[in-house]
């Protein structure tokens, strides 16, 4: 593929991410009914973010993307398949021709929406992009740091995050708070599967994507 990625940037998780996850809840799954460690239960929300977005390969709580890739792919399979799971919307899609910036709107894009490529996002596990039917994606400068960037959102909004997911996430916040001060509290010990973690494996399970980047 002559298009193959070269990067893919993610906007961080906001800071303090119990305005991801409502704080109350997170304290009612830990039976916590002070506001001495609320901090801390932060900390341990953003931690579990990172882990479940990390573990299934795809952006769980909604944010703007970066795809930079090599170039268009042409000839039979013209479609460019996102990464991260859910694609909310593609902003643009901007790439370098003859050292000149252009740049490429759809139908997701804002006001004015545009017609300069198709694009599918129903799927859960990213969207597709294709050139106008009929048409072909433009050539591009391959000798620049970024010949197509392509702007996206991925992942879902807090109230829309699938009850699996935030059941997980919510499942780490607690294993990590009752670890704490032990001798297993460490990445290693609470990202792998065994007895403690069995549920929460089984809910990111059917959620997890096979990486190809």
């Amino acid at each position: 593929m002559v298009w193959f990625p070269l990067r893919l940037d993610v906007d961080p998780v906001p800071a303090g991410s119990t305005a991801l996850i409502d704080l109350a809840l997170i304290k009612q799954h830990v039976r916590v009914d002070h506001d001495d460690e609320d901090e801390l239960l932060e900390m341990y929300a953003a931690a579990a973010i990172s882990w479940a977005e990390g573990d299934t390969h795809r952006t769980i709580f909604q944010r703007a993307h970066r795809w930079i890739i090599k170039d268009f792919p042409h000839f039979h399979r013209m479609d460019i398949r996102l990464p991260r799971g859910k694609t909310q919307s593609v902003e643009s899609i901007a790439y370098v021709r003859g050292g000149q910036a252009g740049t490429l709107i759809g139908s997701s894009s804002g006001s004015p929406a545009g017609t300069d490529y198709q694009e599918d996002l129903r799927s859960e596990s990213g969207g597709v992009l294709m050139p106008p039917q009929g048409g072909s994606w433009p050539s591009v400068d391959c000798d620049v740091p970024a010949p197509v960037t392509v702007n996206f959102t991925a992942g879902w909004a807090s109230v829309d995050v699938p009850k699996d997911l935030l059941h997980a996430i919510l499942f780490w916040i607690a294993d990590a708070y009752d670890l704490r001060g032990t001798p297993d509290f460490n990445p290693a010990m609470l990202n792998t599967s065994g007895p403690r973690f069995a549920a929460r494996e089984a809910l990111v399970s059917s959620w997890r994507m096979t990486r190809w980047y």
